[in-house]
């Protein structure tokens, strides 16, 4: 079956399911499962359309939020970055000031990315003045919503395959078992068991 494209193994899987006599029953559970697994993949769709939504609706409340809470001051980059980071564990920060009522404040936030000296920078601030990252936009939380949702079917289509190849590994020890059981009799001498009643 290795070299069969994939609607011909479909339809015999279907075809094992029928109540042809010959069909082994190893082949009908196999067909089953793996009809099982692919009908599992189907119905992982809606699932993860729900939970991409839900993200999405539940991420939305922290945009509203972060809108809210954050506000963003223009400042002036003091030291340019002079390329980006090499280890992406310790991003690249840059010293910036702003003017904050009769004080000029001086930070050091991370670069968006190679700024020049004296360059504008959007800084962003908390309720408390502290630097924070800049808030989500819907667009953020839409993109991420949709990241988990792809995540969720991936997973759930994984876990189908998985369980169909582990039981079509077992079906396949059972019957190479069986064949080897039945090409030991037929080599040898079988005491009459081909004329035994089953």
């Amino acid at each position: 079956m290795t070299g069969r494209p994939f609607a011909s193994r479909v339809r015999w899987w279907l075809g094992a399911c029928g109540g042809n006599p010959i069909v082994r029953r190893s082949d009908r559970v196999e067909a089953l499962v793996v009809l099982a697994a692919l009908v599992l993949a189907i119905l992982a769709v809606p699932f993860a359309a729900h939970v991409e939504d839900s993200t999405y609706r539940s991420h939305l409340h922290l945009v509203a939020e972060q809108e809210a809470t954050r506000h963003s001051v223009q400042a002036v980059v003091l030291q340019g970055s002079t390329g980006m980071p090499t280890d992406f564990d310790a991003p690249v920060t840059v010293p910036v000031q702003w003017h904050e009522g009769n004080r000029v404040r001086t930070e050091e936030v991370v670069s968006p990315g190679v700024v020049a000296t004296g360059a504008p920078l959007t800084v962003w601030l908390d309720t408390a003045g502290r630097v924070v990252p800049a808030p989500l936009t819907p667009t953020d939380v839409r993109v991420s919503a949709i990241s988990v949702g792809w995540t969720v079917w991936v997973l759930i289509v994984i876990a189908g395959g998985l369980a169909a190849v582990g039981v079509r590994w077992r079906l396949d020890r059972h019957r190479a078992t069986a064949w080897d059981r039945a090409l030991a009799l037929l080599a040898h001498n079988d005491d009459g068991w081909a004329n035994r009643r089953a």
